[in-house]
């Protein structure tokens, strides 16, 4: 029996409805399901639990559920297509199925729909748009083997919205063209050195003065590659005493059962690895975490384990943590707008995407500057597997080496090009893999 007897639909369904007061009441429900061509036989697909969770539990009228069905089940055929054709990076997920699934078999969807004409208004507000509440679904839901991290920002209408892990330069995604700027994701405050430690320091001076309760935090962020969710969830007994005396590490661990008892909804207080930390040694960071604690000695804490507390005491959470960082990255950039000669550093932290998620990018920016390696960087980063460090890594080396091969047309050397690229330019950095 092939593959190519089978095909994803959407399904509307007419249902009785037991209510709670024991009255049936009529409704009409979508379905994802798997049709045989051959018979004509329709399966309904646990994968139609995404259309309930993302948008029918959530009071979606039918027609909001049936767009985002119709879209997945486009890019699962597509995905049943890729391999009928044997192409390499889908003949995985014959043997895993969904938990194969990784981003780059997203991107090459919205490659091939790029190649088909699609709009970039459609391509960007439709396929893709579902496409990151579908893989933020399976996140969630533990169905995926591939460590994705869907960092997520404030617009300047105060929404949240996920930051499209499609941007990542890694996955070559093709998008169509448009009249617009297209607005990428930042993952590090730039490649040159001083420039990063200058905008480093300064965006910590801002929170010491924006929002001193979280400035710490974001020091941990920056120099020891924490994630948000790990952040609040340290306690006062997860920093020693020592911190950076004696003891460069912290103790990641999920201590929701002591701080969030009081959240119904406690995604962004999630610990993805719960870990002894290394922390890069900084008398910077020493400063700010003195800080930090005679900020912590002002305050009446209404929970004793907490370790971040706002001005009245109250846990911050991971929501919290996220809106006062967002007001730390508006003022650092009415600061950069507003102070002569920083035109280039504004324009390249006002024209991107980024949250806090940007710390952990310079966490990793700083060991690949100390020549680590993937499994090096990948313990340091609380990492599942090697494959984020790998690809980081894979990245940075073109970037080099592309750096190195246009430096040599500003020299004389014209006529030796050819020569010096194929010692120079390692192609197979360029692979998506």
């Amino acid at each position: 029996m092939g593959l190519d007897r089978y095909r994803w639909i959407t399904k509307q369904t007419k249902i009785e409805h037991l209510l709670g007061n024991n009255q049936l009441e009529s409704r009409i429900v979508i379905t994802i399901a798997v049709k045989d061509k051959e018979t004509g036989l329709v399966v309904p697909h646990p994968i139609t639990h995404f259309i309930r969770e993302k948008y029918e539990f959530k009071g979606k009228s039918l027609s909001s559920q049936l767009n985002p069905a119709r879209q997945i089940v486009k890019f699962l055929n597509f995905i049943n297509e890729q391999i009928i054709l044997k192409n390499r990076d889908f003949l995985q997920l014959q043997e895993k199925g969904i938990r194969g699934l990784t981003l780059i078999h997203g991107s090459l969807y919205i490659t091939s729909c790029t190649e088909k004409k699609c709009q970039y208004g459609y391509v960007r507000g439709h396929i893709e748009r579902y496409l990151i509440h579908f893989y933020d679904y399976l996140l969630k839901m533990k169905l995926l083997d591939e460590e994705i991290e869907l960092d997520t920002y404030i617009t300047r209408s105060g929404d949240e919205a996920i930051i499209s892990p499609f941007l990542d330069p890694t996955l070559d995604t093709q998008y169509p063209p448009t009249d617009g700027p297209i607005k990428q994701k930042l993952k590090d405050f730039g490649d040159d050195p001083k420039k990063r430690n200058k905008l480093v320091y300064e965006f910590l001076e801002e929170a010491r003065r924006v929002s001193p309760e979280i400035a710490f935090g974001i020091g941990l962020q920056i120099f020891g590659g924490l994630r948000r969710g790990e952040v609040v969830n340290l306690t006062v007994g997860s920093v020693s005493t020592d911190f950076l005396r004696g003891s460069n590490f912290v103790a990641v661990l999920d201590n929701q059962h002591r701080l969030f008892t009081h959240l119904k909804d406690t995604t962004k207080e999630q610990v993805k690895r719960p870990r002894l930390q290394p922390v890069l040694p900084s008398d910077y960071l020493k400063e700010l975490y003195d800080a930090h604690m005679k900020l912590n000695e002002k305050v009446k804490k209404k929970n004793p384990h907490a370790f971040f507390v706002d001005r009245k005491g109250n846990t911050i959470s991971g929501g919290t943590y996220e809106r006062n960082f967002t007001q730390v990255k508006k003022a650092y950039l009415d600061r950069l707008n507003g102070s002569s000669g920083r035109y280039s550093d504004w324009r390249m932290l006002d024209s991107a995407i980024w949250g806090t998620h940007i710390g952990r990018g310079i966490f990793t920016n700083y060991l690949y500057g100390r020549g680590l390696d993937d499994r090096q960087m990948a313990i340091l980063r609380g990492d599942k597997n090697t494959e984020s460090a790998k690809s980081y890594i894979d990245y940075r080396n073109a970037i080099s080496n592309f750096q190195d091969a246009m430096e040599l047309f500003s020299t004389n050397e014209i006529l030796d090009a050819e020569k010096d690229l194929a010692k120079k330019w390692d192609w197979e950095v360029f692979s998506k893999r």
